[in-house]
C-alpha cells in the first residue's frame, strides 16, 4: 500500500544579497543561487551527552519553511581556537550563519569574546542591553523575586550579570521580541549569535529570520515543494527503483530520500485520532514502512516523479495537507 502526504510549497531564495552595517543593511550583491545557512551549535554540554541539542532542529524548520537552504550543522567546545576557526569558515561560505550557546554569565559563556577575536571586534559594555536587562529585570522582580542589577564595576555577582552585556565591536545588536532584554548579536555583517537555551531561542529565531530574510532577498521568491510518499513495501525492495528515478529526476532538482519506520506527527496524530475501535494490526496494516521524500522547484516535474514513484511500487495514494 502507498500513502502520498503532500507538504505546503515553500520559497527558496535568489535575491539581492542586503548585509547589516552599523547604519542599517545596504545592498552587497546579487546571489545566482539559492541563500545558504549554516548553523554552529556551542557547548561542551552537547559533546559530552549531557544535554540533547534542540535549536538546531528549530533553525532547520525555520529556515525551511522561509525556502532558506541549509547546507551544514557544526558543534564545537566551549573553546576559544574552535568556535573562531568554526565561524570564521562558515562566515566565508554561507550567507547567514546562526550560533547558540555560549552567552550567559559564567567562566565558560565565552562565544563572544570568541567570535569577536575572530573578526578583530573589540569588547565592550554594551549599556542598551544593560538597560534593558535593568528595565525588564526590575519588572519580574515581583513575581520573580530577587533580581540581580548589571554593574561593570560592582559586586561579583553584578558583575557577572554585566558580563552577559559585553559584547563584540563593531557589531549590529537588535532586540526581536519586546518582553526579553536578550539581544541577537550580528557580526562580520552575516554572523547572527543567539542563546542556547531552547524555549528563548525559538522565540527569538521565530521572530528575528523572517526579517533578515525579508532583508536580504528582493526578487519574487520561486516555489518549492515537498512531497512524503508511503509504502508497505521494504526499503530493500525500494532502493533499485529509488535509485533509477534519483538519476532520472536529479537534473530537474528533485532530491529523494528514504525514512523507515517515520511518519510526520501531524499524520501520526491523524491515524491515532482515526484507529479508534481497530485492532492493533489493523492500525499497523495502514502504517507504511517507509517514507520517501521527494522535494523539488518544479512542481510539472515532481508530480510526474510522484507518479512514477506511485505506479512503480504498485500501491494507492492518500493526499494529506
Amino acid at each position: 500500500m502507498l500513502l502520498l502526504f503532500s507538504v505546503r510549497r515553500v520559497q527558496p531564495l535568489t535575491r539581492t544579497l542586503r548585509v547589516p552595517s552599523r547604519r542599517g543593511f545596504s545592498a552587497l550583491s546579487v546571489l545566482s543561487a539559492p541563500i545558504t545557512s549554516a548553523f554552529c551549535v556551542i557547548g561542551d554540554e552537547i559533546l559530552n551527552g549531557k544535554a540533547l541539542d534542540a535549536n538546531s532542529q528549530v533553525f532547520a524548520q525555520r529556515c525551511f519553511a522561509l525556502g532558506v537552504e541549509l547546507e551544514k550543522i557544526e558543534v564545537v567546545p566551549d573553546k576559544h581556537q574552535a568556535i573562531a576557526d568554526s565561524v570564521r569558515q562558515l562566515s566565508r561560505k554561507y550567507d547567514i550563519v546562526f550560533t547558540s550557546g555560549g552567552i550567559g554569565p559564567t567562566h565558560d559563556d565565552i562565544t563572544y569574546e570568541a567570535i569577536g577575536r575572530a573578526f578583530g571586534c573589540e569588547l565592550r559594555y554594551h549599556e542598551p542591553t544593560m538597560s534593558r536587562m535593568r528595565r525588564i529585570m526590575a519588572s519580574r522582580a515581583s513575581s520573580h523575586g530577587r533580581w540581580t542589577t548589571p554593574d561593570p564595576k560592582g559586586t561579583p555577582d553584578q558583575i557577572a550579570c554585566a558580563r552577559m552585556a559585553l559584547l563584540p565591536e563593531p557589531a549590529l545588536v537588535t532586540y526581536p521580541c519586546d518582553q526579553y532584554w536578550v539581544p541577537v548579536v550580528c557580526v562580520n555583517q552575516n554572523v547572527h549569535i543567539f542563546p542556547g537555551i531552547p524555549r528563548l531561542f525559538d522565540e527569538l529565531a521565530t521572530a528575528y529570520l523572517p526579517g533578515l530574510v525579508g532583508r536580504i532577498s528582493s526578487d519574487a521568491p520561486q516555489a518549492f515543494t515537498r512531497v512524503l510518499v508511503g509504502t508497505q513495501l521494504k526499503e530493500s525492495t525500494i532502493a533499485p527503483v529509488l535509485e533509477k528515478l534519483q538519476a532520472q529526476y536529479a537534473p530537474m532538482g528533485i532530491k529523494l530520500g528514504s525514512y523507515p519506520n517515520w511518519l510526520p506527527p501531524h499524520v501520526r496524530k491523524q491515524q491515532e485520532s482515526g484507529s479508534t475501535g481497530k485492532s492493533e494490526n489493523e492500525t499497523k496494516r495502514n502504517e507504511p514502512l517507509v517514507v520517501l521524500s521527494a522535494i523539488g522547484r518544479d512542481v510539472d516535474s515532481l508530480d510526474a516523479c510522484k507518479r512514477d514513484l506511485c505506479s512503480l511500487l504498485e500501491g494507492f495514494e492518500i493526499i494529506s495537507t
